[in-house]
């Protein structure tokens, strides 16, 4: 009887929050804009592959000196062929913490991710194993366009050309 009364207490435990102080709210002189108003999912998709990148962190000393693992990295959400997901690149900003920015040779990562915030597939190129890259020359940068954000306007279509007629002999 004992044991389910403790039991019973354990789910009355009021919550804590972890945030220690007092809240000072900022007003036009104070603040800056870090994020824009966004999709809601793009938001809870980014904090899932933030999840993600400290639960599967090999570095033990990655995060050395950041209050806190965030502090240390930069997301971009983007969307991609696949309806229903978004995708989150991760890169580290470890200038933040002190020390220098890259504390891993060229590391990143992207993640397939859910609105939910379920992180559902990796992109395939890992910092050990970095994608093979074609060399580019300046040239090749400033003749190729960057590829388009929305989906191209398709123009109307064009009538084929009469045939000609083949002479008769």
């Amino acid at each position: 009887m004992l044991s389910g009364l403790i039991a019973l207490a354990g789910g009355c435990v009021r919550y804590k929050p972890s945030w220690q102080g007092e809240v000072q709210w900022p007003d036009e002189r104070s603040s800056s804009t870090v994020l824009s108003f966004t999709e809601a999912g793009a938001a809870v998709a980014a904090a899932g592959a933030l999840r993600e990148v400290v639960r599967t962190n090999p570095h033990p000393q990655l995060f050395q000196g950041c209050s806190s693992p965030e502090q240390g990295l930069d997301v971009a959400v983007f969307k991609g062929p696949t309806v229903g997901l978004y995708y989150v690149a991760v890169e580290q900003r470890f200038s933040r913490c002190g020390g220098p920015n890259g504390r891993v040779l060229d590391w990143w990562q992207v993640y397939a991710v859910t609105p939910q915030g379920e992180v559902v597939a990796k992109a395939p190129r890992t910092p050990d194993a970095p994608m093979e890259v074609q060399p580019s020359t300046e040239e090749d940068s400033i003749s190729s366009p960057a590829p388009p954000t929305e989906e191209p306007i398709s123009s109307p279509p064009r009538e084929a050309p009469p045939a000609e007629k083949a002479p008769s002999e």
